[in-house]
């Protein structure tokens, strides 16, 4: 299932490549085109790991560090450095965080699915401002292409392979079902 997720975040990345297409041509504009892709890529991770960080910190729980590509913020101590993930296996970044024992399987799931409806929120968003402005303008051509990778990333995170939040979701409620089932 990662492998799909993966091939859904790739096509996804190929179709802003194409968007981007009409305003950077050539060579160079490939150079631009894979560094917007990049900065765009961030600035979705941020969106999507901030999703997640809101809603854990409303239900209670301690952040302990965010991690978002290179970058790793500890909030309490308000330490922004750059990490090196090697090995990781995460793709974009994570949060940490410790929650109380009550109702921690709720909390989890709640927890899990902000970060995709982050990335849908501000898929919406976007693209509203692109169709405003239209892609034949550079900028809405760039909230165009935020949408289209925003959109692609929550979906992306919905699949359940080990470690995403597709993953944490269906365990709270495969977990829920097994409480419910012994009652």
């Amino acid at each position: 299932m990662r492998a799909f997720a993966i091939l859904i975040f790739l096509l996804t990345a190929i179709g802003v490549m194409g968007v981007l297409s009409e305003h950077f041509r050539g060579d160079a504009g490939l150079v631009l085109r894979l560094a917007i892709n990049a900065l765009l890529s961030f600035v979705a991770v941020l969106v999507h790991e901030l999703g997640h960080a809101v809603v854990a910190h409303r239900l209670g729980a301690e952040i302990r560090t965010i991690v978002v590509l290179p970058f790793e913020f500890k909030p309490k101590r308000r330490e922004l450095r750059l990490k090196w993930r090697a090995g990781m296996g995460d793709l974009g970044g994570y949060v940490a965080y410790v929650l109380d024992r009550i109702d921690t399987r709720r909390k989890r799931m709640a927890i899990a699915v902000a970060g995709p409806v982050a990335n849908i929120l501000l898929a919406l968003l976007a693209g509203s401002g692109a169709a405003l402005l239209g892609t034949p303008t550079l900028t809405g051509a760039l909230l165009g292409a935020l949408a289209f990778l925003s959109a692609g990333m929550g979906i992306a995170n919905l699949v359940p392979f080990r470690g995403s939040d597709g993953h944490h979701i269906l365990e709270g409620l495969r977990a829920g079902a097994r409480n419910k089932s012994v009652r």
